[in-house]
């Protein structure tokens, strides 16, 4: 009877005092890896700034930074990294010993329009910070400006900036030598879109339809002018009419 419970005794404890023992064994590592140098985190690696300085994500290197690698709370810095209203999304993952890999994607600046405030938008009609971005953008006038039109972090109400960010967004895909040249997108008084060009003579006229449609003809006829001359030659191109592209000389 006494063996038959020195045994069960056995059976019961012996696979218990194991995972004791395990514990014991990692808690200890965790423990010696926390005050060991070598899990501090020396470097932290920002990629994917193209369009906005990094000068917000820079405060959260500084605060990321000599922390031991295993206790950094990367969940809670992502979660704040991706409620900047340009920033789309964001990967944080550690590089061991010492280094945090921060991969940032940004929203895309595409155009600006001035609201009281300027507000920068992107491919999606999404409104931006102004403060960040540092590159030159086609400017959208004689919208709407209300203010309630374009919260921050939040799609812009305005359905013609919306048409007119589509376009934009269209011509860059399909006619980046056109996009990089646009002073102005311009909606008029006959609610139809106009764009000025950078040297501030040339405007196209596009009318209120079809648009996509004329932006293709656009890049055609550009495509079969003379080498001596460039969509600035002109001082007007009126896309308008069907089949046919009416123009005017400087």
């Amino acid at each position: 009877m006494k063996n038959n419970l020195i045994k069960i005794y056995n059976v019961v404890h012996q696979p218990l005092l194991c995972l004791i023992l395990i514990g014991i064994s990692l808690f200890g590592s965790i423990k010696w890896a926390q005050f060991n140098k070598t899990f501090i985190v020396k470097d932290v690696k920002i990629e994917g700034i193209n369009y906005f300085d990094d000068t917000v994500l820079i405060e959260y290197k500084k605060s990321i930074k000599d922390q031991n690698i295993f206790l950094s709370n990367l969940k809670g810095y992502k979660s704040d990294i991706e409620s900047l209203d340009h920033i789309k999304g964001c990967k944080i993952s550690r590089v061991f010993p010492s280094t945090v890999k921060v991969e940032v994607y940004e929203r895309e600046p595409l155009a600006m329009i001035s609201a009281n405030d300027l507000i920068i938008l992107d491919s999606e009609g999404i409104c931006l910070p102004v403060e960040y971005c540092e590159i030159s953008l086609p400017i959208l006038s004689n919208f709407k400006n209300n203010q309630e039109l374009y919260e921050k972090g939040k799609k812009t109400k305005s359905s013609n900036v919306l048409k007119s960010i589509d376009v934009i967004k269209y011509s860059k895909e399909n006619f980046d030598s056109l996009y990089m040249n646009i002073s102005e997108f311009v909606f008029n008084e006959n609610s139809e879109y106009e764009i000025i060009l950078k040297n501030g003579r040339t405007k196209i006229l596009l009318g209120g339809d079809n648009i996509f449609a004329k932006i293709d003809n656009l890049n055609a006829f550009a495509t079969v002018l003379p080498p001596e001359k460039t969509l600035e030659s002109y001082r007007y191109i009126d896309l308008r009419y069907k089949r046919q592209i009416v123009v005017e000389e400087i």
